[in-house]
């Protein structure tokens, strides 16, 4: 290293050193500490949870039934020769307070489903059949079955187009319905309560 070299930081270090006296912040005189003061945010909280949202009795909205492929899983495969026995069609309900549609099937061909739920004591099965091409042999035949005995609870026998109503009065229980269709564009079944049932 050479005498230049050493002058040279000499220097520097006795300039930087001049710079900090002249720029020299005040000492801190003993016990003036600043108090810190709290404010409303460096106070700690508790995590403010929301209340639990009751859970609504509305179903969100009406469920796809399907067919199964396990019928021979079920109790009742077979339609029964007679389905008049179960009656026409059931009265309307007064539509006023409001229909809550739960669950649905639409289909063109018959079948199985697959089992459902129901938990409402009062609900209805409401049929809509759709035949355009040989609307005089449309054929509807439905029966609602309870999964546990294996007992048909309700049945609809429609010829032609056209809309069939059955009312149910037992809820709580699994079921599935038996569908066979002749000559029948579509058809859409949905299950329906009222309000009040929910």
């Amino acid at each position: 290293m050479d005498k230049g070299d050493v002058f040279s930081i000499l220097a520097a270090l006795i300039i930087v050193s001049a710079i900090a006296m002249v720029f020299r912040l005040p000492a801190a005189e003993a016990g003036s500490e600043v108090q810190e003061s709290l404010t409303p945010e460096s106070i700690a909280l508790p995590p403010i949870t929301a209340p639990p949202v009751p859970a609504s009795s509305v179903p969100p909205g009406p469920v796809r039934l399907s067919y199964t492929t396990r019928v021979w899983d079920y109790p009742c495969c077979h339609l029964p020769n007679n389905l008049t026995f179960y009656g026409g069609s059931d009265p309307p309900w007064n539509e006023a307070p409001g229909i809550v549609p739960f669950a649905y099937i639409e289909e063109a061909r018959g079948g199985i489903t697959e089992a459902f739920h129901v938990p409402y004591a009062v609900w209805r099965l409401n049929c809509s059949v759709s035949a355009t091409v040989r609307p005089e042999a449309a054929h509807f035949r439905m029966a609602l079955v309870e999964l546990g005995s294996g007992t048909i609870v309700e049945g609809a026998d429609l010829r032609y187009p056209g809309t069939i109503v059955k009312n149910v009065q037992r809820g709580g229980k699994d079921f599935y319905l038996i569908v066979s269709v002749d000559e029948v564009d579509s058809y859409r079944i949905t299950l329906e309560t009222l309000p009040e049932y929910l």
